[in-house]
């Protein structure tokens, strides 16, 4: 059953990140279409909508990455004033 959650969670990702570089293309498209003197807001429109949706997606299931530590004299410093 984990198995199958965490390969959800990675297609999702995926699928987010996929979503931000269509979001990206139709932009390009929207700015080609601006530079041609014929501006097609519905790249832009679909493309922010797209972009949103791809944040999202991603902000939802973000690979977690461990803290290397540099900075935990910092955290101990701010701590040990704490108590």
């Amino acid at each position: 059953m984990g198995e199958h959650q965490n390969f959800r969670k990675e297609f999702i990702y995926r699928v987010g990140t996929f979503f931000l570089i269509v979001s990206l293309g139709l932009i390009v498209f929207f700015l080609l279409s601006e530079a041609a003197g014929k501006p097609t807001f519905e790249y832009f429109c679909w493309g922010t909508v797209v972009g949103a949706l791809g944040f999202l997606f991603r902000a939802r299931h973000k690979k977690e990455v461990a803290s290397s530590g540099r900075f935990g004299w910092w955290r101990m410093l701010i701590k040990g004033k704490k108590e």
